[in-house]
């Protein structure tokens, strides 16, 4: 399990073979919410470290570049989650609005959103997240 287990997160991952990074949004948009999306603008990058306990009591420190896109759901297609395959770790989607999130119950990419939703502007300094227990 990762640093984000049961916490709120945006969908993302990997990209596929030849895959662009628009394909990839719409993708795992599908594969973890069960929504349909259209890109329409890339947003910016997102740069941040995770400093989290393994099971084992010792630490890690992941280094995670995320790219944020704003997209439109696609209101005349409707797809269910992809539940069944290796490395799924989606459960379910939920629409939080902004003012009800609680920093502790979501993932350092989801704060990197709201801050955007909020100033329009994404920093580019890297931040620091701690989920050491």
């Amino acid at each position: 399990m990762g640093p984000y287990a049961g916490q709120y997160d945006l969908p993302g991952g990997r990209l596929e073979p030849s895959e662009s990074l628009e394909q990839a949004v719409t993708r795992e948009f599908r594969e973890e919410t069960g929504v349909a999306v259209r890109v329409v603008g890339s947003i910016g990058v997102c740069d941040f470290q995770v400093l989290w306990t393994l099971e084992d009591r010792s630490t890690e420190r992941l280094h995670h570049i995320a790219m944020l896109y704003q997209v439109e759901v696609d209101r005349r297609e409707e797809v269910r989650p992809v539940k069944a395959f290796p490395g799924q770790d989606s459960d379910g989607a939920a629409w939080l609005p902004p003012e009800e999130i609680e920093a502790r119950s979501v993932s350092p990419v989801v704060l990197q959103a709201v801050d955007w939703l909020r100033s329009r502007r994404l920093s580019v300094a890297r931040s620091l997240f701690d989920y050491r227990t």
